[in-house]
Order: structure tokens, then sequence, then C-alpha cells
């Protein structure tokens, strides 16, 4: 386990980066997901240069009220995040209440314990309340426990909202967690440019 080190300088994302996010999510799936999702699955995960141009072309589309954020230590990226609105349920037909998601939150193994993750999941939730979102939700694998702890110190709570995922010929429980955005003055970001997002994890 790491020490903590100095806060991660956080940022938008731009098109450049997108080659980098998902090298770096590739490899936290291949280490977080490692006896949760079948090998091969993890092992086939495309980086190549059709995936990334894919993955740009997405990014560019993306509405404005999608953000990807990185978090940097010696200009390296060592972790991103993905959110924007929750992702429309019924309930929100009923109280017009729609909160803010974060979608994905990835580091990479070598910055896992560093504080890099709680640094970058503050800057989400600061970004949505910006946004007018007051609540934060995300959704993480029930059987990946390292993230649950993780997202439980940092303030958030399980719903009681399940749903089931297949990846990779596996049959996954999915919790969602909510949390109340903090009070007080939302700090700026670096380049704040409002751009895209990924799907959800932990």
């Amino acid at each position: 386990m790491q020490g903590r080190l100095e806060p991660p300088s956080v940022r938008d994302a731009t098109a450049a980066d997108i080659g980098a996010v998902r090298r770096l999510r590739a490899a936290s799936w291949r280490a977080a997901y490692a006896g949760i999702l079948p090998p091969v699955y993890l092992e086939a995960m495309d980086t190549g240069p059709e995936e990334i141009a894919c993955a740009v072309r997405r990014f560019l589309q993306s509405p404005p009220d999608r953000h990807l954020l990185l978090a940097e230590r010696d200009g390296r990226i060592l972790a991103f995040a993905s959110c924007g609105p929750e992702r429309p349920m019924p309930e929100h037909l009923r109280t017009g209440v729609l909160p803010g998601e974060v979608y994905a939150l990835y580091a990479h193994p070598e910055a896992w314990s560093t504080g890099i993750g709680a640094s970058l999941l503050d800057a989400a939730r600061e970004r949505l309340r910006a946004d007018g979102r007051e609540q934060t939700v995300l959704w993480v694998l029930e059987a990946n426990a390292r993230a649950r702890c993780f997202y439980e110190r940092q303030g958030f709570h399980p719903t009681g909202e399940r749903a089931e995922l297949r990846l990779g010929g596996a049959v996954l429980t999915e919790l969602q967690y909510a949390s109340r955005q903090p009070t007080g003055p939302v700090p700026a970001l670096v380049g704040q440019r409002r751009e895209p997002s990924m799907r959800r994890g932990a």
C-alpha cells in the first residue's frame, strides 16, 4: 500500500487524452476485476487505434453536461472520472429531479491508496454541484469490495437499488450508492471545458 501524496492536478480531458484514458481504463479493469470478470475478457480489452478513434468520436459528440475529468501527477494521467446527469429512471418522471451521476472512476493500479481517487471524486461532485445537481449517485459491482469500501469512506451509502450486468459471459450484480453534495463554495478546476462521459464503474 502506498502512502498519501500531494493532491493531484485535476483538469478536463481533451480529445488528445483519450488514448491514455482508454489504456488506463484497461489497466485498472485488469487489476480491479481480476477474479470477478473472466480473464479472457479482461485480456481482450481493446486499446488499439480503431478503438481509440471510436472513443474520440464519442467524446467529441458528448453533450455539454457530461464531463470527463483527469487527475495527474508530474504530468502523467493517473486517474479519470466521468460524470453528468443521472441516466433517467422512473422516479425522475414523478419528482422532476435529476441527480448527478458518476459514471466511472478508475485509477491506475500504481496510484491506488495514494488519495488520488478521493481527490478526483471530490472534483466530480463539485462539477455536478456547479451544474445544480444536489445529489450524486453511482453504481458499483457488488463483488468489488475494495470499491464499495472506498465509496463508503467518501460518504456514499447503498440505496437498495440493484441491477444485473452481463460482461464477458458473467452475470454480475451492481449496487446503487448515493450521497448528498458537500456544502460551501465550489472550487474552480483547471480549464473548465464541458465535455464527455464513459460507462459507469468503480
